[in-house]
């Protein structure tokens, strides 16, 4: 059986690679302009080279905890898929699905299939009724900084939503939503993880000629553990109420923010609960037509639940410029720095109880070139580090890889 599935795995690789190849050969102008280009089909090939795949602390023994005296491998990643966008008259139709297969040279226990589906229906009723119903479905390899093991834990999450925006007045917007967030581990182990949230939210808004707007903002979010086992249900429900403003200061920058306090409460263990405020603001500026930068800045609430925790307050900053150094060629770049605490009951491998604060730090930089409009070639470099103050929780990793991609 495993011949048969190798022998599988090595024809798909080569009609994927036989694509790749026809691809290049396919001059910009007479790339396959599918259903008048509302349909695209791609396929990428990705070699990555991590130093420290597990992201085991630099003071444990790789030997004792994963079994290897090595923990960098490297690996491949091919996908195919495609992407959809579809206008209908007043309504917009948008799609897509990739599907991934990751090859690992060394740890092969590792090797594992996922996916990314969405589908988005962009609604319009009238000129003042319009929104967004839509679903995606992510199913993908856990990471491994909060596990630092070998398991393997297939993670699905699946996500649902429906938003409406109605203009009371040219000047008055009325904003509602419900979204709806299913979270799985494969790992047994971490099935008492899984999580079902529902949110809602409210916003008036004032809205000026210049499309800058100002308002006021509710919501809501409910969140349940289905496998709780024999660890304490940390079941909660949180209100918050807030600001929201988005304005254009010029012609070259734009600002969005928002500000709220929030109020967490927990059913089964109360003196989880938190009352606190939580803001989060960008700053896009775009001096040039070959330069950009955004710039993120927040005080906010770890927005995913596989980390083993049940409330994790991140303070942090985020610089993502970018640089078009010709026509077809760029350089990207994100820069990330975060303080995690953990608040809730993290229920880790290291047994620390809440009261334990993460630093993370990322630097990321990213090359790409475009010989033609449906090939697109990267080359990316990124260092990643953590401190803490649990023992052994921290990490330092350097990530390298190459892709090709190919559109059609």
């Amino acid at each position: 059986m495993r011949g048969a599935q190798g022998h599988a795995r090595l024809r798909l690789r080569i009609v994927a690679g036989a694509i790749a190849v026809a691809g290049l050969f396919l001059p910009a102008a007479q790339a396959f302009a599918l259903w008048d280009d509302k349909l695209t089909l791609f396929v990428e090939e990705k070699g990555t080279h991590d130093d420290n795949v597990f992201r085991i602390s630099k003071d444990a023994d790789p030997a004792t905890v994963i079994g290897s005296s090595s923990k960098g491998d490297t690996y491949r990643t091919t996908s195919l898929g495609f992407n959809l966008d579809a206008p209908v008259s007043r309504q917009r139709f948008q799609a897509g699905y990739t599907w991934n297969d990751n090859r690992y040279n060394r740890f092969n226990d590792l090797d594992n299939q996922g996916h990314d589906a969405r589908a988005t229906w962009l609604w319009q009723l009238g000129n003042d009724l319009s929104g967004q119903l839509g679903y995606t479905e992510i199913s993908a390899m856990a990471s491994f900084a909060f596990t630092q093991s070998r398991t393997l834990d297939r993670l699905k999450t699946r996500q649902a939503l429906l938003n409406t925006t109605y203009l009371l007045t040219p000047r008055w917007r009325l904003q509602a939503g419900v979204r709806g967030l299913e979270q799985t581990n494969g790992d047994p182990q971490r099935q008492i993880y899984d999580v079902n949230v529902r949110y809602t939210d409210v916003t008036l808004s004032y809205v000026t000629p210049a499309n800058t707007s100002v308002g006021l903002s509710a919501r809501t979010e409910d969140g349940r553990f289905p496998n709780p086992g024999t660890t304490v249900d940390n079941a909660y429900g949180q209100d918050s109420v807030g600001i929201v403003a988005d304005w254009t200061l010029s012609g070259v920058s734009h600002v969005s923010a928002r500000a709220d306090r929030v109020s967490r409460r927990y059913a089964h263990v109360p003196e989880q609960n938190f009352d606190g405020n939580i803001a989060r603001a960008q700053y896009d500026w775009k001096p040039t037509g070959k330069f950009s930068l955004a710039a993120v800045a927040q005080r906010d609430i770890y927005p995913y639940l596989d980390i083993g925790s049940s409330f994790v307050l991140v303070r942090g900053g985020t610089l993502r410029p970018t640089l078009s150094l010709t026509e077809k060629i760029d350089l990207s770049g994100v820069f990330e720095y975060s303080v995690r605490d953990f608040l809730g009951n993290p229920g880790l491998a290291s047994g620390v109880s809440s009261g334990r604060t993460d630093r993370v730090r990322s630097a990321t930089a990213t090359l790409s070139y475009r010989p033609a409009r449906n090939v697109t070639l990267q080359i990316s470099a990124q260092r990643e580090s953590r401190s803490s103050n649990a023992a052994l929780t921290d990490y330092l990793a350097n990530v390298a890889f190459a892709n090709l991609r190919i559109a059609f």
